[in-house]
């Protein structure tokens, strides 16, 4: 593999860094069966796989074929980014027979689904909150939202820039000047942290071990972040600057810091000064709020069946800026996608217009193309519906998706109380379900 790799894949990364992305790739799937091939262009091949457990994958090839053809790089996604809605989606009668549609086929134990178009929301529920129990979801009830915390990270980045406290070109040096950092870290700029180019490490999972050792016994948020930050930064960049694109957790957390330390009041606050206030969210919690003692249970995978699962503990105060500890309603999210979604279509508000654009301005995730990733924002294109900018997020125990669509002024919000690894998650299958329906692109 390594002279296979050193002679026809494009030099970006070193061969054994590339060597180990692609054990891990097979790691995850292999032996991969093919199906059938896509599409194929002077950039791109893709094809359709199944891989060792059943599930459909896509494999898409990034290429350049001058001066001679060459691996830009591979990516696996899930089947339905080349092969659109399913049939079988658009088959509901309104939003309450699509939510109990969704629990079924999903095998959820509750379902929140929240639209919005031209102003107006509908939200429907079905399932309960509690496995074995006769609990039933609420339409205000509030889910954990994981990564899509992530864009609420940015917008509060967003309005201390626009409050001149922070600049989008400035660096981790100037904004964290007291922090002792590596020198690969000390002119990544926000944006770049932003966009998942900073070179931060990934930091995708830890153990109870490891999450004590970084935070000793403080118990306060903002020393939390102080010392998981000051972790972070002691390690060797992941990349340079600006070269390439790492999904990173661990950028988010030194985002949420920055904003703490710039304006002297901790992340949890920012929040629901910044966004959750002037919006009027009221149904939305952070980490250090007490949450409402009626609400969904989170729900993971054991041996084929759910059990109950409780996430809390200090990490969600380290990810405070990734969405650890974000609580939301349906109809909440579905406001702050709004929000986004009336600047992209150039209304000024809590944000300049000005402002929501540079934060939903994507970058590719891959050499030669493929979805964008902007501040926080996922920015895709599947077969049948108009683009949408959107996120997921996940705290292993429920699986949430927002999803807004500039062109058919539509925000979609769909969240279930398990977690679980199938793909379309069954708060992407609300999204396409809905898209198919609403912002078709045919």
């Amino acid at each position: 593999m390594h002279a296979f790799i050193a002679n026809n894949v494009v030099p970006t990364v070193p061969v054994d860094q590339r060597v180990r992305r692609w054990l891990d790739l097979a790691d995850q799937g292999a032996p991969f069966k093919f199906l059938h091939e896509v599409a194929e262009t002077e950039d791109e091949i893709s094809v359709i796989e199944s891989d060792k457990n059943g599930n459909r994958i896509a494999l898409i090839l990034h290429i350049e074929s001058k001066p001679r053809l060459m691996i830009q790089g591979i990516q696996l996604v899930p089947a339905f980014r080349l092969e659109g809605v399913s049939p079988e989606l658009g088959k509901w009668t309104d939003l309450n027979s699509l939510a109990k549609k969704l629990l079924a086929k999903t095998h959820s134990p509750g379902i929140g689904i929240a639209v919005m178009q031209s102003g107006t929301t509908r939200v429907a529920v079905a399932g309960v909150r509690k496995i074995n129990t006769s609990d039933a979801v609420q339409a205000n009830d509030v889910w954990s939202i994981g990564s899509i915390g992530k864009s609420i990270c940015s917008t509060v980045i967003g309005r201390l820039i626009e409050q001149g406290k922070l600049r989008w070109e400035e660096t981790l040096k100037q904004a964290m000047p007291d922090i002792p950092m590596s020198d690969g870290y000390e002119r990544v700029t926000l944006e770049q942290v932003m966009h998942h180019r900073g070179g931060i490490p990934a930091d995708l999972g830890f153990t109870r071990p490891e999450v004590q050792r970084i935070i000793g016994k403080t118990t306060v948020p903002l020393a939390i972040r102080d010392a998981y930050v000051r972790d972070i930064l002691s390690r060797k960049p992941s990349a340079g600057p600006d070269s390439r694109f790492i999904y990173s957790n661990a950028g988010y957390a030194l985002l949420s810091h920055i904003a703490e330390l710039t304006a002297q009041k901790p992340y949890e606050a920012l929040v629901r000064e910044l966004v959750f206030k002037p919006l009027g969210l009221t149904h939305s919690f952070t980490g250090i709020d007490a949450l409402p003692k009626a609400r969904p249970s989170g729900h993971f995978e054991s041996a084929k069946s759910l059990k109950v699962g409780d996430m809390s503990g200090p990490m969600e105060y380290m990810f405070a800026g990734a969405g650890g500890g974000m609580f939301m309603s349906v109809g909440d999210l579905a406001k702050f996608g709004q929000f986004h979604l009336n600047g992209l279509r150039g209304q000024n508000g809590m944000l300049m217009a000005t402002t929501i654009n540079r934060l939903h301005r994507g970058t590719p995730e891959q050499p030669g193309g493929g979805q964008l990733y902007a501040c926080g924002w996922g920015i895709q294109s599947l077969p049948g519906i108009q683009e949408f900018h959107g996120h997921n997020g996940s705290n292993g125990t429920m699986r949430a998706e927002l999803a807004i669509f500039p062109g058919a002024d539509l925000v979609v919000v769909g969240i279930v109380n398990r977690g679980g690894e199938d793909e379309p998650a069954p708060g992407m299958q609300a999204v396409l379900a809905l898209a198919s329906r609403y912002a078709s692109s045919k």
